[in-house]
């Protein structure tokens, strides 16, 4: 069995310029792993050029195909790209991954490929231990705790937030931990802050997190997402009751996840470019399924709309329910 690298020992690697032909990533920290996607598709690049060919599939998509040899067109998995990332390929089926498991282990030397398993819970399974002694393994579980806070200071770091030692601890607090949450959390700050340059303690992430939690921010896109009207205008009045600071961060997450949706709803493999910058993992993989639930002229009008909204919000020419809540009526 190859030997599990460590998540720093990789990215060091990839920096560097090391780039192997087989990576099979397994963890259920999506931060790390789309810091990781950052840093690996760099290196590709690099080494193949900026027009060389990338595709992408999950395995919910994988699990349905009826012959996943010639999936990817060209008559073979591999003879169409130089690139290939097999997301979440827990959700594959065992026919498939063991499929999978036999290709992988003969790869031609222009093909790169990555496949990751997003569940904590590494089950024991032959396809999984074959897939294991041909590639690079790679952890994607999550940072023990005393190595958070200066982790949280580099992820704040990157979006140029001067966050202060009480309110990292606090963003580590209110997340549990989760990275991905706290890349949210991040997120939320930078919207609300009308001049990045200003410090950052614990009074402002009190403010800016009980300004709208996650869970709602999630239900209101799949409700967004799925066009039930009812429970993403529930989901509305239930946050503006909390406050109003939280309808406008709602409004800059919805208008650049429906800016991904036409993204997909022209090419499927707008993925490749979505995945570099995506607003949150905790909502790309869901895009994919759900992109075909608008049309494109539908996509188009709804995003123009909602970017006239978030304007006259910012200049207090409109009340945020009423409008928002108009919006979704016509859209949803």
């Amino acid at each position: 069995m190859s030997p599990k690298l460590s998540y720093s020992q990789v990215i060091s690697d990839l920096q560097a310029g090391k780039l192997g032909g087989l990576y099979f990533a397994m963890g259920s920290d999506y931060y790390l792993y789309r810091k990781f996607l950052k840093e690996f598709q760099s290196t590709f690049r690099q080494h193949f050029g900026e027009n060389a060919n990338l595709v992408q599939r999950w395995g919910a998509e994988l699990k349905l195909a009826t012959d996943v040899s010639n999936l990817l067109g060209g008559g073979g998995l591999f003879s169409s790209a130089s690139l290939i990332m097999l997301h979440e390929i827990q959700d594959a089926g065992t026919a498939v991954k063991t499929k999978l498991s036999e290709m992988l282990g003969n790869l031609p030397e222009d093909t790169v490929v990555l496949a990751h398993y997003s569940v904590s819970d590494f089950r024991k399974a032959k396809w999984l231990d074959a897939i294991q002694n041909v590639a690079q393994v790679v952890s994607m579980t999550s940072p023990e705790a005393a190595q958070l806070p200066a982790l949280v200071g580099k992820m704040a770091t990157q979006r140029n937030l001067k966050i202060d030692e009480a309110g990292i601890y606090r963003l580590i607090e209110l997340s549990s931990g989760e990275l991905a949450i706290i890349d949210n959390e991040l997120e939320k700050i930078t919207l609300f802050l009308e001049d990045v340059s200003e410090p950052v303690g614990r009074g402002v992430v009190d403010q800016v997190a009980g300004a709208i939690e996650n869970a709602q921010a999630s239900q209101f896109i799949d409700a967004i997402f799925n066009r039930d009207r009812r429970v993403a205008i529930q989901t509305l009045v239930e946050i503006d009751h909390q406050g109003k600071e939280g309808l406008p961060y709602l409004v800059s997450l919805l208008y650049n996840c429906l800016i991904q949706l036409m993204a997909l709803r022209e090419s499927p493999e707008a993925r490749k470019t979505i995945s570099q910058g995506a607003t949150s993992w905790f909502f790309l993989s869901k895009l994919g399924s759900v992109s075909k639930n608008y049309t494109l002229e539908e996509l188009q009008e709804a995003t123009r709309e909602l970017a006239n909204l978030d304007l006259k919000f910012r200049l207090g020419s409109m009340d945020t329910l009423t409008a928002f809540t108009e919006w979704v009526s016509k859209v949803v």
